[in-house]
């Protein structure tokens, strides 16, 4: 339970406004604090340098975390010293070293100028991320279409959607522009001319495979149709290589078989085609498990109506339509008196 109140006090934090809110990243917390340890028989002069270092740095995590908890004037009774222990594991940068200093009864006494990060909540000790933050939190440390593309496959609500969307928009026209397969991401238009006035002969799909025969310019794809050359903007294309373009053509006559899915997504993890092999294989498995059930439903009524027929008995009849009112041998059964 005390778990359960820590948890939902750290989403009041992030989301009220008269809550604790870390200070972002960008704007650390500056403070000032200083560490003291003593030499002894369990401690030599350099682990007591280390101790009185580490209380130091302790120290201003945990004045960063008072900081911002009398910042944000919440007041959390017995789980004051919980919040602060979990502030207090922010990331420390000393700035300067202001002291460093023994004295003659062999204590150590060090005091820093130090940077303090909060951490992100999946760095919080005991705090569990959902798959939706876990993957936003890489999207923001190292973004990249792949992930991006996911994400917003995985989670089209998300709370995070228009971060996400606004860095897909940045990253479709950074990626280079070679000859070679695309997935079409999403429906694209195929015009004439590289031009978004010009005329629409038709589209391609998502989901659609096709082959840029050449680069226009940065914008624009030229692809082979009936009509000839067509362009296309390359924004709404994904790049995939000549063997995963190859596999997944493979894979489509062999669409009936989960192995072959499976495969496909152990070799090639970071395809942009992994997303609609995983969509394959879970629709074969959801279908399979459908079928088995029907298939295990179906033995049993057989065998039910077998004994029922070979001892001709009305009792059995009975149980029978009682538990298949619209089975196969509901009219038979009748006939058994």
């Amino acid at each position: 339970m005390r778990n359960l109140i820590l948890v939902s006090l750290l989403g009041v934090f992030a989301y009220s406004g008269l809550a604790l809110s870390a200070p972002p990243r960008e704007q650390p917390f500056i403070t000032e604090a200083e560490g003291n340890a003593c030499m002894g028989d369990d401690k030599s002069r350099k682990q007591t340098e280390e101790v009185a270092r580490d209380e130091a740095k302790r120290r201003a995590a945990e004045q960063s975390a008072t900081q911002v908890r009398s910042q944000s004037r919440v007041s959390i009774g017995t789980l004051e010293e919980d919040v602060i222990k979990i502030m207090s594991s922010g990331k420390v940068r000393i700035i300067t070293v202001l002291e460093s200093k023994w004295d003659k009864d062999g204590c150590y006494r060090y005091r820093i100028r130090a940077e303090v990060t909060q951490p992100k909540p999946g760095e919080i000790p005991g705090v569990a991320l959902s798959e939706e933050d876990k993957l936003w939190g890489e999207i923001e440390d190292t973004p990249n279409l792949f992930a991006v593309d996911q994400f917003l496959a995985q989670f089209p609500f998300s709370v995070h959607l228009a971060k996400v969307r606004a860095i897909q928009a940045e990253l479709e026209p950074s990626y280079s522009r070679v000859v070679g397969f695309y997935l079409v991401y999403r429906a694209t238009p195929l015009h004439l001319r590289p031009s978004t006035q010009s005329i629409i002969i038709s589209d391609a799909l998502p989901g659609e495979i096709i082959r840029v025969v050449k680069i226009h310019d940065a914008q624009w794809a030229i692809i082979k149709r009936d009509t000839g050359q067509v362009f296309t903007p390359f924004v709404n294309l994904r790049a995939i290589t000549d063997d995963e373009a190859a596999a997944w053509t493979k894979n489509l006559k062999n669409s009936k078989e989960p192995r072959v899915w499976q495969t496909f997504l152990q070799t090639y993890p970071q395809s942009h085609l992994a997303r609609l092999a995983r969509e394959h294989l879970n629709n074969l498995q959801n279908r399979f498990s459908r079928e088995e059930g029907l298939s295990m439903q179906d033995s049993e009524e057989i065998a039910l109506w077998n004994r029922c027929l070979n001892t001709r008995d009305l009792q059995c009849a009975r149980e029978y339509r009682r538990r298949y009112p619209n089975g196969k041998f509901e009219k038979e059964s009748w006939l058994i008196r």
